[in-house]
């Protein structure tokens, strides 16, 4: 019988293409709408999360600030700012196997290199142990610093293969560096550092000027960099979780326990906070996720719009074929197979321009995520909530002018002119 109904409408739909295809408009216009948008905001969701995501998931940032930034500060008040090396040994025994790094970093002046008419911009950086881990540092060649190199500030450097490549060419093997000393131009002061090990540069978005104009990091260790600058200080630290620790909530255990630790240096001046790069990702997925909802829900007004277009079209069907349901209901045809009958005709209708929707939205969605730079997100779940939408709203406002026709009168429908 469902057989039999589909081709009926089948049938009764290409008898009228032009009137089927306009009522079809607004459920393709709805539903591409609707797809075209979850297609975009998921696919900005996701490259916005892989992209907090590479600067690690399990990283806490940890800061000191002023609680108020007007208030005026001393020299004294910037001493009981630091976040001294003692605290960080202190928080690293407190939390134990919870915490699997910390990172300390002391950026230096852009320095350069030079050799056989070349010029190199670099920048050098003083990194503690945890700093290779919590920014996924890669080593490619050599050795990291070893403990002495940490404790009493030696002048080793670790380097990148891009630095290498923009030096001395493609063709120089990175490996024949280590070992080597080079010589680094800092403001007006020059560093001479031996290079221990050889890092896998990873390139951020594009470059203008192409590989000329890329300036990498040279990392030293963190006291020798206190050495050559004379300032050993610093603010702010990244903390690794371990794995499987759930870094939101080790982060507040650490503002915790900090506010506490250094209750005398804050005073009523000061404050320690922390955030995990995990709370920000789901954050920032959780907003991003609302947006895409709110402004597909918007568009799915468009859907509306074309089931009221599908009850008006099939309200017209049925007094066009009033004589047609007489001669069925008069045949024997009872009221649930004409009900059935003309909501199937919506349905179909319904579901023809959900498929073509569903085909448009998704072009569109990926054209308009390519202009925008982004790698395309299909939402299947968009896929099949838009075909579930256009099948109820086909029985939806399908089913008042099937019961109309349902309800007809035989004899008065046969009479009907």
């Amino acid at each position: 019988m469902i057989k039999e109904n589909c081709k009926l409408a089948i049938i009764s739909i290409k008898a009228n293409k032009m009137r089927a295809f306009l009522t079809m408009l607004g459920i393709i216009i709805g539903v591409c709408a609707v797809i075209a948008i979850m297609t975009v905001g998921n696919s900005m969701t996701a490259d916005v999360k892989k992209q907090l995501e590479g600067y690690g998931v399990q990283n806490i940032t940890v800061y000191v600030n002023p609680i108020d930034w007007e208030a005026d500060i001393t020299e004294a008040d910037y001493q009981n700012m630091r976040l001294r090396p003692e605290v960080l040994h202190k928080l690293s025994e407190k939390f134990g196997k919870k915490i699997s790094g910390i990172s300390v970093e002391s950026q230096m002046e852009t320095g350069t290199v030079v050799k056989e008419g070349k010029t190199v911009n670099v920048n050098v950086t003083g990194t503690s142990a945890g700093y290779y881990k919590a920014n996924k540092v890669k080593l490619i060649n050599g050795n990291s610093f070893n403990e002495f190199d940490y404790t009493m500030g030696n002048n080793t450097a670790i380097i990148s293969d891009k630095f290498i490549e923009q030096l001395y060419g493609k063709e120089f093997k990175p490996e024949n560096l280590l070992g080597k000393e080079i010589e680094i131009n800092v403001g007006e002061q020059y560093l001479n550092v031996t290079v221990v090990g050889i890092y896998h540069y990873e390139q951020e978005g594009s470059v203008r000027g192409g590989n000329k104009n890329i300036t990498t990091n040279v990392y030293i260790p963190l006291k020798a960099a206190w050495n050559f600058t004379h300032m050993e200080e610093f603010f702010e630290c990244t903390v690794v979780a371990a794995e499987g620790v759930n870094a939101a909530e080790l982060s507040e255990q650490i503002k915790e326990y900090l506010t506490e630790a250094m209750a005398n240096n804050l005073g009523d001046k000061f404050m320690v906070g922390a955030y995990s790069n995990q709370s920000m990702i789901e954050e920032n997925t959780k907003t991003m996720n609302q947006m895409t909802m709110a402004i597909s829900m918007i568009a799915a007004i468009a859907l509306i719009v074309g089931g009221i277009g599908v009850m008006n079209i099939m309200t017209v069907s049925i007094t066009e074929r009033t004589r047609e349901i007489g001669t069925r209901k008069a045949l024997g045809a009872p009221d649930s197979m004409i009900m059935l009958q003309f909501i199937s005709e919506a349905i179909i209708i319904c579901l023809i321009g959900g498929v073509i929707g569903i085909v448009l939205g998704l072009v569109l969605g990926n054209v308009a995520v390519h202009f925008m730079g982004y790698t395309p997100h299909i939402s299947i779940a968009s896929i099949y909530l838009s075909v579930g939408f256009s099948m109820a709203i086909g029985v939806f406002f399908g089913y008042s002018p099937a019961k109309h026709a349902a309800n007809m009168n035989p004899i008065d429908a046969l009479r009907y002119e």
